[in-house]
């Protein structure tokens, strides 16, 4: 298990059901995979059953959204151009979860994109 209560994923990023439904969020596979942690991420497949390898192709450690967003070395180009981008906004890094969606939408959303999840199998 990668350590998330049922929903916990999505709570890390929603604290609030009332402010999650007056945010404009676009909808699309990736981000929905990174604020659920369901769809293609190796710890979710581990609990499902369809890969018996939970760990991140970086090698570090087990795939999960924290992971993919603060750590993964594959990932590192993406994360430091949104991390540039929060920083020269005034923001300051490591950002939780709900930070980065209230407030750094635009940047957290533009790394989502650049993320290619099925080649992270």
């Amino acid at each position: 298990m990668n350590g998330y209560e049922k929903g916990g994923s999505y709570k890390t990023f929603f604290l609030s059901v009332r402010k999650r439904l007056t945010q404009k969020i676009p909808i699309f596979p990736e981000l929905t995979t990174m604020l659920t942690g369901h769809g293609n991420i190796k710890s979710f497949l581990y609990r499902l059953g369809p890969t018996d390898n939970r760990m991140c192709p970086c090698g570090e450690e087990e795939q999960t959204v924290d992971h993919l967003i603060s750590k993964c070395k594959k990932l590192r180009n993406q994360r430091n151009e949104m991390i540039r981008k929060i920083k020269n906004t005034g923001g300051n890094w490591p950002a939780t979860n709900e930070t980065l969606i209230n407030n750094y939408q635009f940047f957290f959303v533009k790394f989502v994109k650049s993320l290619e999840l099925s080649d992270l199998k």
